[in-house]
């Protein structure tokens, strides 16, 4: 019979083989802890760069209104409803202004595709294109704009020829109120503009060459696309145009006298840069640069959907081949 003194005799030759083992994870663990220790410090200032990345990749406001958009069209094409339709066209509009105001070189693309939505909005909803022109941009919020004294002439012009044209067609086919209003509207944002900058001089004219109205008071062709058109809503495109190329200036100013082109660039540029001197933004900070762009995109848009409204071809690429930013 075995012994528990046999037993324990037995099982001694394993324990040399368990203290190897112990030795040999002691070992190991002493290893890594030794590596670790020693980490060098360009490898931690690499993983404090990682992590600045990581944090870098955040969306710009750019991004995200451009991001936006696309959702929103991708939100009206599949939708089912027109509550539906609509949200995503009011949603699409707002995103649009965003995208015209943040994003360098897209004002017109954002504006234009802005007036789209608007346009599909008030289809969809049936409202006036009349009253929504009037309510777009309300008296205060050109007061608090920022629009730098070229701009503001710029626009006052543009706004006050419409006015002009729009009474001149109201009169020839008829009293129309919504005409006579929509003429109102124009002259009277032509008038808040230009009380900006008082110490400017008055852009107006008050009466405008009516040729062309005379000649054509029903339908026209537009001279930038080959499209035919109602000329009432060709007024209105050409409001919308001439804000976009105001704007366009004005970007184009402010990055000439900021950016880095060498010497040649600048000398062969000089005399027309000279000759838009006041419209490098009057110092504006970047928020009152975007607070700018966006009543201005918004002005745009509100006369392009117009335009859509009394006949201009409503389709994308018209109007972006016809605006470029």
């Amino acid at each position: 019979m075995q012994t528990v003194w046999d037993s324990i005799q037995l099982a001694a030759p394993y324990r040399p083989h368990r203290g190897i083992a112990r030795g040999v994870i002691a070992g190991f663990m002493g290893l890594v802890v030794l590596l670790t220790s020693s980490c060098s410090p360009a490898d931690s200032a690499l993983a404090r760069v990682e992590g600045r990345a990581e944090q870098e990749t955040e969306l710009s406001p750019c991004e995200v209104a451009y991001q936006g958009a696309q959702h929103d069209q991708a939100a009206f094409d599949t939708a089912i409803t027109s509550v539906q339709r609509s949200q995503a066209s009011r949603s699409a509009s707002e995103h649009w202004i965003a995208v015209a105001a943040n994003c360098t070189g897209r004002f017109a693309e954002g504006s234009m595709n802005s007036a789209l939505a608007l346009y599909a909005l008030s289809r969809i909803e049936g409202t006036s294109p009349f009253s929504d022109a009037i309510a777009a941009v309300p008296s205060d919020a050109i007061a608090g704009s920022h629009l730098s004294s070229s701009e503001a002439s710029a626009i006052a012009l543009a706004e006050d020829r419409a006015g002009f044209g729009i009474e001149v067609l109201a009169a020839r086919s008829g009293t129309s109120s919504d005409s006579l209003r929509l003429s109102d509207n124009h002259k009277t944002l032509a008038q808040s503009l230009v009380s900006l900058h008082p110490e400017t001089s008055d852009p107006r004219e008050r009466v405008y060459a009516v040729q062309q109205l005379l000649a054509h008071p029903t339908t026209i062709t537009d001279s930038v696309t080959g499209l035919s058109t109602t000329t009432s809503g060709q007024i209105e495109m050409d409001t919308a145009r001439a804000i976009v190329e105001a704007m366009t200036a004005t970007r184009t100013s402010s990055e000439n006298g900021t950016d880095g082109d060498d010497a040649s660039g600048r000398a062969s540029s000089s005399a027309s840069a000279s000759s838009r001197t006041s419209a490098s933004s009057s110092n504006r900070n970047a928020e009152e640069s975007i607070q700018a762009l966006t009543v201005a995109a918004r002005i745009t848009a509100s006369r392009a959907a117009t335009a859509f409204a009394l006949g201009f071809p409503a389709f994308r690429a018209a109007v972006l081949t016809s605006a470029r930013s």
